[in-house]
Order: structure tokens, then C-alpha cells, then sequence
């Protein structure tokens, strides 16, 4: 008995080794999303698997990626490639395309992918309890995410008679604008409300001169 020990040892170490060796190669890379969802029971699941991919009963709580997306800077391509699904909004929602794009434009720079230090998600940034509020199946995909955050200032705006107001509330939370009786004093959100008002007019300036070229061709 005395003498099979080491052996036995031995091939402990071994099934140790193979076993993390298994569980490595099982692992998903470092630089994969991870979601977590919160399952039916009430359980938690982490998974590599997209929104689209798991059942609608589950709950996206929180996605981690294992690298940080370089974006690089805003090409023109990249800034213009949503228009059409601006403007479609726009129309459904009875918003200016201008806004709808500035606030793309200071929540995540046209990065479709965008995921922020609290988790919001997409173009529009929308936190995972929001998205679900909105019926965003897929915070990343560009079309929902647009859809479900206009829809989301169209619903501030029946609450608050400002664009400001409205702004803040989209940052910072409806609950903390009536609290405040106007824009928080939380300097994230008095810089971004300025930064999506000074983004306004370049975009005000872009849709109105493509909707003159429309008009030009489409009276020819």
C-alpha cells in the first residue's frame, strides 16, 4: 500500500493536469462577449451565445467582452451608415433625424458593438432593463437599437416639455430629472445634454441639405 502511493500520486497530478488542460480548451477565448442572462428559474447564465440565440425567456443582464474594441476614428462611412434607419425613425416616432443622430453620435460614436462600464448596449446605449422595456430583442443589432432608443426619447417627450429635460433624462434617468427639478448637477450629464446640443446643428445641416437633393431630383 506503503509503495503504491507515489504512483497513485502520480496519476492524480496527471488527471489534474488534463483536466485543466480540457477545461482551458473548453473555455471560451479572452476575447469573446460574454452575456449573462438571468434564466426562467431565476438562475444565472453565462454564455457566449447572442440574444438571438437563447430563448426569449431569458433576461440579458450584462454583457463583458474580453478586449477592447478599437474603433479608430469617425470616418464619414461609418457616421452616415445608419441614415436610413435614422429617418425611418424619425417618421415612426415624430422626432427630428438630427437628434436622434447627435444623441448616436455622443452615446457611442457610431459603434454598433459599444458596451459602457455599466453595460449599456448598442448605438443608443440602452441598459439591459431598459432594451427589454422597448422590446429590443437584440441591443447590437443597429435597426432595433435605433427603433427602441427613439422610442424611448418619443416617451420622454411626453413627459418633459424640453429637449434639455429630455436629454438629461435619457442620461441620468427620468427619476433623477424630478428630483432635481431640472438637469441633475452630475457633471456626465450637463456635458453630454452640451454635447448633443452642439452636435445638432452639423446634423440638422446634413438632413436638410439630403432632403434639397431629394427634392431637387425628385422635380426633375
Amino acid at each position: 500500500m506503503m509503495a503504491g502511493r507515489p504512483q497513485e500520486k502520480s496519476m492524480n497530478m496527471k488527471r489534474l493536469i488534463w483536466g485543466v488542460v480540457l477545461l482551458c480548451a473548453a473555455a471560451p477565448a479572452a476575447a469573446d462577449t460574454i452575456y449573462q442572462y438571468r434564466q426562467p428559474g431565476g438562475g444565472v447564465l453565462f454564455t457566449d451565445r447572442t440574444t438571438d440565440q437563447v430563448s426569449r425567456d431569458h433576461v440579458l443582464l450584462s454583457v463583458r467582452k474580453g478586449w477592447e474594441e478599437k474603433v479608430g476614428p469617425l470616418t464619414p462611412e461609418r457616421r452616415d451608415r445608419y441614415d436610413s434607419y435614422i429617418e425611418t425613425a424619425s417618421l415612426r416616432f415624430g422626432l427630428e433625424p438630427a437628434l436622434i443622430k447627435a444623441v448616436i453620435h455622443a452615446e457611442s460614436l457610431f459603434n454598433h458593438r459599444a458596451v459602457s462600464r455599466v453595460g449599456a448596449q448598442g448605438l443608443m446605449q440602452l441598459m439591459p432593463e431598459t432594451a427589454a422595456f422597448l422590446r429590443v430583442d437584440d441591443p447590437f443589432n443597429p435597426h432595433q437599437n435605433i427603433m427602441g432608443g427613439s422610442k424611448f426619447l418619443q416617451y420622454l417627450g411626453g413627459k418633459f416639455d424640453s429637449t434639455d429635460l429630455v436629454l438629461a433624462a435619457y442620461n441620468a434617468g427620468e427619476g433623477n430629472v424630478r428630483r432635481h427639478g431640472g438637469i441633475p448637477p452630475f457633471k456626465e450629464t450637463q456635458g453630454y445634454v452640451k454635447k448633443v446640443n452642439e452636435l445638432l446643428p452639423t446634423y440638422r445641416r446634413q438632413f436638410a441639405s439630403h432632403y434639397a437633393d431629394e427634392d431637387a431630383v425628385a422635380s426633375r
